[in-house]
């Protein structure tokens, strides 16, 4: 099998398996802890989608997200366990960023106004969420800086627009998370809209930073 199309059928088992987790939610009969895999290894396989094109920390970040994810899945979930997981997967992908970024510099002239940008938003929306977090104040403040920093790195660097846009899902994505975590918001749209910018994030990622094989 020619490294395309196993590279296309990885891809496209993983985009299948997400949908199939998205559908747990409109009745899709899938028990518990099959939900667990399920969600875990859609991104698993871009992991090693990843591995077979030589981006081994790319694959390593993945693994770790997919790790993320289990224990998210968790009943009880495993909420420090999680955001431990996905803090160590954002250092990596912001150490990617940085590799391209000290090898090809800052991108002009949208970069360094993107990345104040990111970090303002950021730094506004802890001090908004900081009230609710109880327990996860400071795991969640800690987290909060990592993929902060990994999303300003990705807009200042020269990476591939499409990776950019995967770590500017990813914030977007977590800020959903925080909501019904922190303010206690959970309208019907907001489960569906997380897990869709997540995957779109990690989709984003993967081929955007795939072929940068730092």
């Amino acid at each position: 099998m020619s490294e395309n199309r196993s590279g296309f059928i990885l891809l496209g088992l993983s985009a299948l398996l997400a949908f199939f987790y998205l559908m747990t939610g409109y009745g899709l009969p899938v028990e518990y802890p099959g939900t667990v895999a399920l969600k875990a290894s859609g991104i698993l396989l871009l992991s090693v989608y990843a591995a077979r094109r030589s981006a081994y920390l790319l694959a390593m970040a993945l693994a770790l997200s997919a790790i993320g994810d289990a224990m998210l899945a968790l009943e009880p979930e495993r909420m420090t366990l999680g955001i431990a997981a996905f803090g160590l997967a954002h250092l990596l992908y912001g150490w990617i960023f940085l590799r391209i970024l000290r090898s090809t510099g800052v991108r002009s002239p949208w970069g360094v106004p993107l990345a104040l940008v990111i970090l303002v938003y950021g730094v506004l929306v802890l001090y908004w969420f900081q009230p609710g977090m109880g327990d996860l104040r400071v795991p969640a403040t800690i987290y909060n800086g990592i993929i902060l920093v990994m999303a300003a790195l990705a807009v200042l660097s020269r990476a591939r627009w499409l990776a950019v846009i995967g770590a500017v899902l990813f914030v977007a994505s977590d800020s959903l998370i925080a909501l019904d975590l922190f303010k206690d918001y959970d309208p019907a749209w907001r489960g569906p809209a997380v897990w869709i910018s997540y995957v779109a994030a990690q989709f984003c990622l993967t081929l955007g930073l795939v072929r940068a094989r730092p």
